[in-house]
């Protein structure tokens, strides 16, 4: 069976569920008919059947030997291409596809005024596990103003950086929150968090959460309108002491540069690598 082919599928029926999602509900806020409305839930019922046959192996007999998608490698032709020549946009899609898919995180912030901040961000790496330490990149706005998130960090010290489950609604949010607010406004609105003591609160959807301290700052070379910092890891809030459950669940993910979804499943081709000691 091709597993790569079967990946592709996955993921094409995957994504058609989520622009179905996103449609139905822009339908029922313009107030459209609902037999029209009623179409679009048949095709994305349909649609997430499929899903479930392909995640059971009813259909893998559809997934021969023959290669669906054809090989992309440096072995063939290889174009060298130059960021300078790009605009913004297309740099940042380019240098993204060699560094995602990766997780999205959302980065829980407090001001020193009591104001609960909430933020989407993906530039986020482990620099060190012992001590483990998390490195994060924070752009400025267009006006060269820090953000919010980077202010309360400077100000309290701490972060909460919380990885989620690829849910519609979770995505909506992250949209709306991803929107400039005045700095006396939350981006939490209603939704539920896990409060505790002393650090910023972690969504209640959270499949994992790190409390983080602020140990170091560094601004970024060659005129980069952003900041480097990095933090350290206090605490993980986990649902399970059982760390291949968790390991093995789906993680909203950035797949390019503007485009999210799923990548880490229960059913998805893996392989353990050996560790040296």
């Amino acid at each position: 069976m091709n597993e790569d082919a079967k990946e592709h599928v996955l993921r094409f029926l995957r994504r058609c569920v989520i622009y179905a999602d996103e449609s139905i509900q822009r339908k029922k806020d313009r107030g459209e008919q609902e037999d029209i409305i009623a179409q679009w839930e048949a095709y994305r019922e349909f649609t997430s059947y499929a899903v479930s046959e392909v995640e059971r192996g009813d259909l893998n007999d559809w997934f021969g030997a023959t290669e669906m998608i054809p090989n992309l490698d440096l072995s063939g032709d290889v174009h060298r291409l130059d960021p300078d020549s790009f605009d913004h946009h297309e740099r940042s899609s380019w240098i993204g596809a060699a560094v995602t898919p990766r997780p999205l995180h959302l980065v829980s912030t407090v001001s020193t005024d009591g104001i609960r901040n909430i933020a989407p961000m993906s530039s986020i790496s482990v620099v060190s596990n012992s001590p483990p330490l998390i490195g994060m990149s924070l752009s400025k706005d267009r006006e060269g103003k820090s953000r919010d998130t980077l202010l309360n960090i400077i100000e309290t010290k701490k972060a909460t950086l919380a990885v989620l489950p690829p849910h519609i609604d979770i995505v909506r949010w992250i949209e709306s929150s991803a929107k400039p607010l005045p700095s006396n406004q939350s981006e939490w609105k209603e939704h539920v968090a896990v409060t505790n003591d002393g650090w910023p609160d972690a969504p209640a959807t959270s499949l994992i959460a790190l409390q983080t301290t602020l140990v170091a700052r560094h601004p970024l070379p060659e005129g980069a309108v952003a900041e480097w910092i990095v933090l350290r890891v206090d605490g993980i809030l986990s649902p399970t002491l059982n760390l291949e459950l968790i390991e093995k669940e789906a993680v909203l993910t950035m797949l390019t540069d503007d485009e999210l979804g799923e990548v880490r499943t229960s059913n998805a081709w893996r392989h353990k690598m050996k560790k040296s000691d």
